[in-house]
C-alpha cells in the first residue's frame, strides 16, 4: 500500500465517471506512486466525493488522500448500517463529524462509533 495515498494500485482511477475526472477537473498527483488522485468541488453543493458513502471499503479507500488533504487532518472511514443493515462506508475527518452525521440522517448507525480504517 502506497504510505502517501493509500492505494494498493498506482494505476487506478477514480470508479465514477473516470474519464471526466481525468479530463475535466482538478488532480492531486500523488507524490510516492503517481497516482491521480481527484480533488473537485461539486459546482452545485460545494461538496466533494470523498463527502458522499461509498459501497465498499476499497472505493472509500481511494478517496481518503483526498479528504484527508482537504480536511487538513488524518481521516477515518468509518462503516455504517442503515435500519436494513445495508452496510456502506463513509469518510469523516473525526467522531464530532460523524455524531453530527448520525443525528442529521435517521436510520443509521456506527456500531463501536471508530474509524474501521485510518492511515
Amino acid at each position: 500500500m502506497c504510505e502517501e495515498c493509500y492505494s494498493t494500485d498506482s494505476r487506478v482511477t477514480h470508479l465514477l465517471n473516470p474519464s471526466d475526472c481525468l479530463e475535466n477537473h482538478t488532480q492531486h498527483i500523488c507524490g510516492t506512486c503517481g497516482r491521480c488522485i481527484y480533488i473537485e468541488r461539486d459546482s452545485k453543493g460545494g461538496l466533494q466525493r470523498w463527502n458522499f458513502p461509498f459501497k465498499s471499503l476499497e472505493i472509500a479507500n481511494l478517496y481518503l488522500r483526498t479528504a484527508d488533504y482537504m480536511a487538513k487532518k488524518s481521516c477515518g472511514i468509518y462503516e455504517l448500517k442503515s435500519e436494513s443493515d445495508r452496510v456502506s462506508y463513509k469518510i469523516f475527518a473525526d467522531q464530532e463529524d460523524l455524531r453530527d452525521y448520525l443525528k442529521k440522517i435517521k436510520g443509521k448507525r456506527c456500531e463501536g462509533m471508530a474509524p474501521i480504517f485510518r492511515a
